[in-house]
């Protein structure tokens, strides 16, 4: 996995991973998103760092939050203006919990957490 430097716009608060490589990043499986536009609307008030794959080309948009208590949320399906945007408000906050309803939508359990469950 590719990583490219923080962007440092914030010291503190949450944490963003960003896939934006393999399919999270193309146009053609994400046209409703402007893609460059999206990674400095999140970097504007989160650390952000861009990766090239995070597995889960299935969940596409991924964007993974540290919200710095040692938990991440895994989400998937960051992949219009409106979904972003709303990302950015509450990333913006600090993350706090309840999380607006549309985010709490996209949370998933990744699948190598899924593996075994029920066996």
């Amino acid at each position: 996995m590719n990583r490219l430097p923080c962007n440092g716009a914030r010291r503190s608060g949450p944490r963003v991973l960003l896939c934006h490589g393999c399919c999270c990043g193309s146009p053609r499986k994400n046209p409703e998103i402007n893609h460059a536009e999206q990674i400095v609307e999140i970097s504007s008030v989160a650390r952000t760092r861009v990766v090239d794959c995070v597995g889960e080309c299935s969940q596409s948009i991924v964007v993974i939050v540290r919200p710095g208590d040692g938990s991440s949320i895994w989400f998937g399906g960051i992949d219009t203006p409106a979904i972003t945007s709303v990302l950015r408000e509450w990333l913006g906050a600090g993350a706090p919990q309840p999380m607006p309803p549309v985010l709490q939508s996209k949370v998933f359990v990744r699948e190598s957490e899924r593996v075994g469950v029920g066996t």
